[in-house]
């Protein structure tokens, strides 16, 4: 049957699991090719054993996978990344569209030479340039920068740095001093010459229909949706129609369904395909070549090779295969979420849609008594309303619950209002941004039908978007729980697309083994469990991690304390916490500004919290203050602002005593015996608050060099912010955590152990 075997399904998911398994483990490169040799060896050895050589073969997909990752991993020693911290005059070449937002226009350049104190060098590597916001900046431009470096930042609930760094970007000037043009037309003439006309069709629709509806349309025809405001792209994230929003897989196949079967009938199919081929690169292009764009458009090209070939298309190959040749040009994008989400609703219309489908039809004819006609018809609606989205949810639900944290509820409501307004509204916008180009008037008149359908899909948006309990936030579901959800539902739907003979000897021997593979399957799961809550429990022995610009605190006794919360430290408390504990007692923000609060923010949503202790002061009413204070009311116990000098007594033995810190901000001397930290995050360590002796939390921007010498600290941790480290004395041990991700200090109280 068509789920039963696929070879390119399982190709495809060794593959991506040998990326996966060397991404989260590191394997040395002669390890998997060592592995990938010998996996090959005894796949021609057993040849003639399909179960044996599918199984080697298995085995030498996965190394293949690992060694394509490593192989694409940058090496920041040899590029541009190897200046971070420092201040230079970049020059290099546009390499990318120019990414125009609200407030800057972000510029990905190829550095050529770059320019510092005491070197001048020729070097390569991408830098993301946040210039002025302008029009005029283009693909190809010869650009010179001035500004300082660095490794872009790990945020509280999104690592941008690794973002960044799938792309192949490990550098960033976010604050430039200046950003001068000094050549252009240094690109590829076609990819410019496409570029051109996406930026001739974004002014085109934006002088011949008015905003939001506009920036909406761009979304849809050219994929920039950067116009579109904060608030309608909640209603549309909250909706779950975000699809919509830009350019993915369902734009791209609105416009394969309509310009090939126009071919078709023009041409025969064999010329139609040699036709529609180039013209899908194109387009591809045009729209920026998303992962989700990039996904739908090797399909179809498959699918047109396949018909040039005389073949007919098999689509879960088809996809499979699409995921394949894109994993193995670019590993990195099995993280992208457009590629996850984009694979996961096709593959959801492959395996259920046509089930749920006949599904809906049988009971029609079957309970409701309905002519087969009539059945079909009204399944027909159904399945171009609700059927296909519900199918492609099936699939996607784990990876919206992980990535978005929330649930939206009025989906299938939402998506069959909206869904048919959307193709004529492609159809329609674009010829009347094609004719704004040389008439807005006309292009205003022609596009007066897609103003009405961008119109009302942005109310029935918003409308629904406006339902109580229309998207519910779930913060508890988490990447675990996605694995289990799948296995589950791969198992059952492997199970249910057997034959029925299959099915009944698969149900006779689970019924003989049940008893017994239950007490065995408990047994296992027990043990596993058992294995990690002993793990986790408490050692007796202080635990300081130093994260981001943030610090996750385990006392001996076990409580958790979380100093700041920025950058990084949800995957460590989500790591180092028992499987059964979700309580933080104590929460440190030690700032009274949106920053602190946006960092923190997170640990309230997921973590019930005792204590919230922060600095005494007034507040600026703002949105993330409202949205901080309704967190902190329902999982907070008590919010305190204390004084410096407070002291909090965590357990016996460890003390914890805010101390005044600059601007108004907090932080924290902890003490366990003999040991101490210093909690300075990134603000100024106050002379006389640092012990000799102790660990010093501290950000580049705001350490005295001179003030952490006298000190005399044992370690100095610089946290993840802006600016190079400053040089300290030999006797201090410096620990960057910018380079080296994260650090632990383990302390009995007279000892420290680093890892």
């Amino acid at each position: 049957m068509l789920y039963r075997a696929s070879p390119f399904a399982i190709i495809t998911f060794a593959f991506a699991a040998g990326i996966w398994f060397t991404a989260q483990f590191p394997v040395p490169i002669w390890l998997s090719l060592a592995v990938l040799v010998l996996a090959g060896i005894v796949v021609v050895a057993t040849r003639r054993n399909p179960a044996a050589a599918w199984a080697a073969a298995f085995v030498a997909l996965l190394a293949a996978g690992s060694l394509r990752y490593t192989l694409a991993v940058p090496d920041p020693a040899n590029s541009v990344a190897a200046y971070n911290g420092q201040f230079v005059t970049l020059e290099g070449v546009v390499v990318e569209e120019p990414d125009m937002r609200l407030d800057d226009t972000r510029l990905r350049v190829e550095t050529r030479r770059l320019v510092g104190k005491s070197f001048d060098v020729e070097t390569h590597g991408i830098v993301l340039v946040k210039a002025p916001r302008a029009t005029s900046w283009r693909y190809g431009d010869v650009i010179r920068a001035f500004g300082t470096i660095d490794a872009p930042p790990v945020l509280a609930e999104f690592d941008y740095r690794e973002y960044l760094a799938r792309k192949g970007i490990l550098s960033w000037m976010p604050r430039p001093d200046a950003v001068q043009r000094i050549g252009a037309g240094e690109g590829n003439p076609i990819y410019a010459a496409i570029l051109n006309v996406k930026s001739a069709l974004r002014l085109s629709t934006q002088r011949i229909m008015p905003a939001p509806e506009s920036a909406l349309l761009n979304g849809i025809l050219i994929g920039d949706d950067n116009e579109i405001s904060t608030h309608l792209a909640r209603a549309f994230s909250c909706t779950g129609t975000s699809h919509i929003v830009s350019i993915s897989g369902f734009n791209v196949s609105v416009v394969i369904a309509l310009v090939v079967p126009a071919l078709s009938r023009l041409l025969n199919k064999r010329r139609a395909a040699l036709v529609a081929i180039p013209a899908i690169v194109v387009y591809t292009l045009l729209v920026g070549a998303s992962a989700s764009v990039v996904r739908a458009a090797v399909m179809a090209i498959i699918a047109l090779i396949g018909q040039l070939l005389w073949r007919r298309g098999f689509t879960l190959n088809t996809l499979c295969a699409a995921g394949f040749f894109m994993l193995l040009a670019d590993p990195h994008i099995l993280y992208d979420g457009g590629f996850q989400l984009s694979f996961a609703a096709t593959l959801g219309l492959v395996l259920y849609a046509d089930r749920i489908i006949f599904g809906v039809q049988h009971a029609l004819e079957q309970r409701f008594g309905l002519e087969p006609s009539r059945a079909k018809t009204i399944t027909g609606l159904l399945a171009d309303l609700t059927l296909v989205t519900l199918a492609a949810q099936i699939t996607t639900l784990p990876l919206i619950l992980t990535n978005f944290h929330q649930l939206p509820l009025v989906t299938l409501l939402t998506n069959a209002l909206i869904l048919p307004l959307q193709p004529p509204g492609m159809i329609v916008g674009m010829i009347a941004s094609a004719t704004g180009i040389a008439s807005p008037a006309l292009g205003a008149i022609v596009g007066l039908p897609a103003y009405a359908l961008m119109t009302a899909t942005i109310r029935i948006v918003e409308w629904t978007a406006g339902f109580n309990y229309a998207c519910v936030p779930v913060y508890w579901f988490d990447t675990p729980h996605a694995v289990a959800y799948y296995l589950a539902l791969f198992g059952v739907t492997a199970v249910v697309t057997q034959s029925p003979q299959t099915r009944h000897n698969l149900s006779s021997f689970a019924r003989q083994m049940l008893k017994p593979g239950l007490i065995l399957m408990i047994a296992v799961m027990a043990g596993a469990v058992g294995i990690v809550l002993w793990i986790q429990r408490p050692d007796g022995k202080l635990h300081v991690t130093f994260v981001g610009e943030g610090a996750f605190i385990q006392t001996p006794a076990g409580k958790q304390i979380v100093f700041a919360g920025g950058g990084g430290v949800l995957p460590v408390m989500g790591r180092a916490m028992p499987l059964t504990d979700r309580a933080v007692e104590l929460l440190i923000l030690p700032q009274r500004n949106d920053f602190a609060r946006g960092d923190t923010l997170p640990v309230l949503q997921r973590y019930t919290v005792g204590v919230t202790l922060m600095p005494r002061g007034e507040d600026e009413p703002s949105t993330m203050l409202t949205e901080w204070e309704d967190a902190a009311r329902t999982r907070a116990r008590q919010v305190k602002a204390v004084p410096p000098g407070t002291r909090v007594i965590l357990e016996p033995g460890v003390v914890l005593t805010i101390e005044q810190r600059m601007n108004g901000a907090i932080g924290g001397r902890l003490s366990y015996g003999s040991t101490v930290f210093e909690l300075a995050g990134d603000t100024m360590v106050i002379s006389g608050t640092v012990q000799p002796g102790s660990v010093v939390f501290v950000g580049v921007r705001g350490a005295s060099p001179a003030l952490l010498a006298a000190a005399q600290p044992r370690w100095v941790v610089w946290a993840d912010a802006g600016g190079a480290p400053p040089r300290l004395n030999a006797d201090i041990r410096p620990i960057a955590l910018r380079d080296v991700g994260m650090v632990e200090f383990i302390s009995d109280g007279q000892r420290i152990v680093v890892r």
